[in-house]
């Protein structure tokens, strides 16, 4: 026998079910994601909302083990029939490396905790087009082996065949872990290859930094066509925007490349440099009075990654030295990578001296081994210096000291009676101590005197410009923190284009209210 349903049940049920509907529609937290599938290196955007008066989001550091690369936060209020309402979304980016699992986070709301749902994330390797596809993106390297610093050629070829919608492309920069990577040309170089393709291709070199087998991720291309938007006959249904331009958006989706794999040997003897270079090195004077510099400047120009080549920082005994920062300059010519390092060292010599050569060592390119190129020496005179003292002795005439005789009375072995010696310590000790005490009154009493203006705070108030500052300094280097500082400052506006302003007054002061005042030996 079947029951009969009364009417008003279904009716309960519908009740029942519109308020379950109400409740979820009215969940005042929620976490949603942008994209539930994405390639290997992209990121992902994971949104926390939550509405109420009083909101307090979890602490995060990172999602699932992946650390947020990016935040930001949103606020909106809403007020309906005279009650205002927050709502509050928090947007974390991160990037997996694999299918993950967001967890359910909880965030508190006006003092209840609520609970947001688990997420999927799928993480897909990027695939490149095949062989007849409409739109293709190669990657080429001129060559799979090459040695640590070593220029390799990368060309990035966009294909495309004829009639295939194409609005917009956009190549994303390559960024690749441990190379360094310099492009090309600004505008790609359009063709068209052997199986009708359209091709625009993107060039680069890479310097790998590190030897091994180096893999190369795939590159990928944002690729733009136009779509129609279903809005009648345009914006405003006026024939101005009914446009196709207007009536249409870009919609985008992702080219990616093949992967590639480079082998770099590493140079051998510890080397960094790779290329074939010239060096060059010159003095600006080669007579200079005592405790003023000389200049060294040394040149570096090829082919290759002069960004490598090491600030040089000669030791020199009878000299202060300050070495400078290089500067490099880079171009490219013929598809081939150039630069150029400059690198000034101030010299200050006490006396005449020998500037030793200077080692430059690379990986020569073109016969592929070590080449150690050298910078001359250079004789310097120095003018007004002080005598070399002598530190020779005639062995034939050995300085000799001789003994004092012993006092009259004196024990035959020459040792003193301790009741004696003990009255000769108390006797000194009483006079020295009140020797100081009236040493200390008479300063404590004596008026202070201003103290004179040593000579070279003199000069360093009567300094004409930068330059005769920097080199009135420079031999002081070291000597005084106040120094240090104003040749530090000195130095960029010489040869860095700084405009530092030095406070004469304040350094002379400096020098002559520290422990004693400083001048020149």
């Amino acid at each position: 026998m079947k029951t009969k349903r009364h009417p008003g049940n279904h009716f309960r049920y519908a009740i029942a079910l519109f308020f379950v509907l109400a409740l979820s529609a009215a969940a005042s937290v929620t976490a949603r994601i942008d994209n539930p599938a994405v390639y290997r290196g992209e990121p992902v955007t994971l949104t926390l909302s939550a509405t109420g008066n009083d909101i307090e989001f979890p602490p995060l550091r990172d999602i699932a083990g992946f650390p947020i690369q990016s935040r930001g936060t949103s606020r909106s209020l809403s007020i309906v029939n005279g009650h205002t309402t927050r709502t509050v979304e928090q947007r974390l980016v991160f990037t997996p490396d694999r299918n993950v699992t967001i967890p359910a986070f909880d965030i508190t709301v006006d003092g209840r905790v609520e609970h947001t749902l688990p997420l999927h994330v799928r993480v897909l390797e990027p695939t490149a087009a095949p062989q007849g596809a409409p739109m293709r993106l190669l990657m080429k390297l001129e060559k799979d082996h090459a040695y640590v610093g070593e220029p390799v050629r990368l060309d990035l070829i966009f294909k495309i065949k004829p009639g295939t919608p194409l609005d917009d492309l956009k190549i994303a920069e390559p960024k690749f872990e441990d190379f360094w990577i310099k492009q090309l040309n600004a505008q790609p170089a359009k063709g068209v290859d052997k199986d009708g393709y359209i091709t625009r291709t993107f060039s680069y070199l890479l310097f790998a930094q590190k030897s091994g087998d180096l893999t190369i991720p795939p590159i990928y291309a944002n690729v733009g066509t136009r779509v129609k938007l279903s809005r009648g006959r345009g914006l405003f249904d006026d024939p101005f925007f009914s446009d196709p331009f207007f009536n249409s958006r870009l919609q985008y989706k992702k080219l990616y490349s093949n992967p590639a794999t480079l082998h770099v040997e590493p140079l051998p003897q510890g080397l960094e440099v790779y290329g074939d270079f010239t060096l060059r090195a010159e003095v600006d004077k080669h007579k200079v009075a005592a405790n003023k510099p000389v200049n060294l400047h040394i040149h570096i120009e090829g082919e290759g990654n002069v960004e490598d080549i090491a600030k040089f920082e000669p030791q020199m005994d009878d000299a202060v030295v300050y070495a400078n920062d290089p500067k490099t300059e880079s171009y490219i010519k013929n598809g081939k990578y150039f630069g150029t390092f400059d690198q000034t060292i101030a010299i200050i010599p006490d006396r005449n001296v020998t500037i030793p050569p200077l080692a430059f060592r690379y990986f020569d390119s073109r016969t592929k081994t070590v080449v150690t190129k050298h910078t001359p020496p250079f004789e310097i005179e120095v003018t007004g210096a002080a005598p070399r003292p002598s530190t020779l002795q005639s062995a034939a005439a050995p300085i000799v000291t001789a003994a004092a005789s012993a006092p009259k009375n004196a024990p035959a072995d020459g040792r003193i009676d301790r009741y004696e010696a003990a009255g000769i310590f108390a006797g000194g000790f009483v006079t020295g101590g009140l020797f100081l005490w009236l040493v200390g009154l008479w300063r404590k009493e004596r008026p202070k005197k201003a103290k004179p203006e040593t000579p070279l705070a003199k000069r360093i108030r009567a300094a004409k410009n930068d330059r005769e500052l920097f080199d009135l300094l420079l031999p002081l280097k070291g000597t005084h923190p106040a120094v240090d500082d104003a040749l530090e400052k000195l130095e960029a506006n010489l040869y860095r284009g700084a405009k530092h302003t030095i406070d004469r007054k304040h350094l002379a002061d400096a020098l002559h209210d520290g422990d004693g005042p400083v001048e020149f030996i």
